[in-house]
């Protein structure tokens, strides 16, 4: 339960960021900062869960590098 706590930093520097983000246009605004931080962390928490199911068998960099940007597209704002 502690890895889901929204008082831990992980998810403060995560509401920082997005909310930056909104403001300067690069993410929209169309959902909430909590809804964004939400999709995101359980994104982050998708990709590190199937890697180890996979014992480790493929490179969890390579990855995220090919897959996050397909999930942040969706998070695009108009800048």
């Amino acid at each position: 339960r502690h890895l889901l706590s929204r008082n831990r930093a992980y998810y403060k520097l995560l509401r920082q960021i997005i909310t930056q983000g909104q403001e300067n246009g690069e993410l929209t605004t169309d959902y909430t900062v909590g809804e964004i931080v939400k999709a995101y962390a359980m994104f982050e928490r998708g990709l590190m869960y199937d890697w180890c199911l996979a014992d480790g068998g493929y490179a969890l960099a390579r990855n995220a590098d090919r897959l996050m940007p397909m999930f942040l597209a969706n998070y695009r704002g108009e800048k």
